[in-house]
């Protein structure tokens, strides 16, 4: 079972048609009709009803409904929690050289507060040797 299958399960019960879920999902009917049929057959159980080109929910699809929503509906989330770099927080610790201080670093560590103000920046400044070793 994956997040696409889980997806086309939603929008086949909400728009009731495999043909309007391929062209809402930018796909085939027949790639569509395939995630519904491996979806099914994980789960075990009949999804839709399919009769002469309408498509309603089994009682089991609606029991699922729910269940599947919830699930995209988390993921969601988890993408916008991941993608939110500014609630990004730690330490992070930079060795440099004088050169780079003085060139690169005033840009960078600006662009980084403005990105990242939560991220509190320890430098250590030295020779090229020595940050190496």
């Amino acid at each position: 079972m994956n997040l696409k299958q889980i997806e086309t399960f939603l929008w086949v019960a909400t728009l009731g048609s495999f043909r309007k879920t391929a062209e809402r999902l930018f796909t085939t009917q027949p790639a569509i009709s395939t995630r519904i049929a491996t979806l099914e057959d994980e789960l075990g159980v009949r999804l839709f009803e399919r009769d002469h080109g309408a498509v309603r929910l089994t009682a089991k699809g609606q029991e699922l409904l729910p269940h599947a929503e919830s699930v995209l509906r988390t993921t969601e989330r988890l993408r916008a929690k991941a993608g939110d770099r500014a609630a990004m927080t730690g330490v992070l610790r930079l060795g440099v050289s004088e050169t780079i201080v003085h060139t690169l670093l005033p840009e960078f560590l600006a662009r980084l507060h403005e990105a990242m103000p939560q991220v509190d920046v320890e430098l250590s400044v030295d020779v090229t040797v020595n940050m190496r070793d």
